[in-house]
């Protein structure tokens, strides 16, 4: 008795579908928009970059396997490692599918309103999801000073720890609620702290003060 094999046409293969969020979607092109195209500055200490993708990033976090064969998903050039020549082979696609990935589902941004879940990915991406988290509970801190509010809400102050558990929900409900604070305070409050982050950059690495014109514009349109 022989068995039949299962012709070609007959074969199942199976189809991955990567669906984003149209509030996703609308995020990361806007940040592609304005991480632009390939750099490879040797001022720049980021590294090389393309679409906001530092090599380093990509080495770290590009080496899983999904597909089993064998080699990094990200090792685009299929040479056997992750190296500046993966880094120019990214496509948006590809860029738009780490973000996702490593950002913007460990971030929770959509348990955020808008604009905040926006910024938060923006500065993710920018300098790595501890910094972002640890800007919010900052701005966090500083609503928690308004003179109103700290009467009424004493003890809303968050350790700025970079973890967004319980205390620090908490006072962001408190002061997204808030009649004179809500979501306009707490942007500017973010977009404050994001300003002081990059001078302290360029104050502690001065080849970097060149970059810093740019990175202020950057922090005064986060979440416009």
């Amino acid at each position: 008795m022989s068995s039949a094999q299962p012709s070609p046409e007959n074969t199942l293969v199976e189809i991955v579908v990567q669906a984003y969020s149209p509030r996703y979607r609308k995020a990361a092109l806007h940040l592609l928009g304005i991480e632009g195209g390939h750099v490879n500055d040797p001022i720049d200490r980021g590294g090389e970059t393309k679409f906001g993708i530092s090599l380093r990033f990509l080495k770290a976090e590009g080496a899983f396997d999904e597909d089993g064969d064998g080699l990094a998903d990200f090792d685009l050039d299929m040479d056997g490692d992750i190296d500046g020549a993966d880094i120019r082979k990214l496509t948006v696609g590809d860029a738009i599918f780490l973000f996702h990935k490593c950002f913007w589902l460990r971030l929770q941004a959509e348990t955020f309103p808008v604009p905040i879940g926006e910024m938060l990915f923006d500065q993710a991406v920018n300098g790595g999801a501890q910094a972002a988290r640890k800007l919010l509970q900052r701005a966090i801190n500083t609503c928690a000073m308004h003179p109103g509010f700290r009467a009424a809400r004493p003890n809303m102050a968050v350790t700025v720890d970079g973890q967004i558990g319980p205390q620090t929900r908490r006072s962001l409900a408190e002061v997204l609620r808030w009649p004179t604070l809500g979501k306009a305070a707490l942007a500017d409050a973010y977009r404050d702290v994001v300003r002081e982050r990059y001078r302290a950059i360029a104050r502690r690495f001065p080849s970097q003060q060149r970059f810093l014109k740019g990175w202020l514009a950057r922090a005064a349109e986060l979440g416009r």
